[in-house]
């Protein structure tokens, strides 16, 4: 995701915590973050880390946001939420993206595909299928240009990598 970005890029973290290790990387290599987490204590960290960078208290599925990104991250967020909202987030990042962007994220496999919320009673969460993640991605006018299924280095999560043409 970094290399296609320009220098000094606009980067959003969705579900940042405390800004460790994803804003931190992306600070280091010279790129602005604004990160949104639901955790006040973890923007209370982040904040302290970084007291450069914008670090936003709320629900990643209804902020409303200034101006766009060249960016969007999802490192291990989306899987906590239903599948619509899911698919929700694949649209929100297009419009957050300016053209151009780049959109990365990661979700474990679903092991119960029959389950739409994580809550509802097994210990596996409940991720929208790989090709449910893509037309989501489709859906939102971005082009799909790489996706590994189950990446070892990411603990078996599939990652996508999208860019809004």
């Amino acid at each position: 995701m970094i290399e296609p970005l320009p220098r000094g890029g606009r980067i959003l973290d969705l579900g940042c915590g405390a800004g460790e290790p994803i804003g931190r990387f992306l600070i280091a290599r010279g790129h602005a973050v604004v990160g949104v987490d639901h955790a006040q204590s973890m923007i209370n960290l982040a904040q302290t880390r970084f007291p450069r960078e914008r670090w936003v208290k709320a629900d990643m599925r209804t902020v409303t946001l200034d101006g766009q990104f060249d960016g969007v991250i999802a490192w291990n967020s989306l899987t906590w939420f239903t599948h619509a909202d899911q698919a929700l987030m694949a649209r929100r990042a297009a419009d957050w993206l300016k053209r151009g962007g780049r959109l990365l994220f990661n979700a474990p496999p679903d092991r119960d595909p029959t389950r739409d919320d994580y809550r509802s009673g097994t210990p596996y969460r409940a991720d929208l299928e790989a090709a449910n993640y893509s037309a989501a991605i489709q859906a939102g006018g971005m082009v799909e240009m790489a996706y590994v299924a189950e990446d070892a280095s990411c603990g078996g999560a599939g990652v996508w990598l999208a860019r809004k043409p």
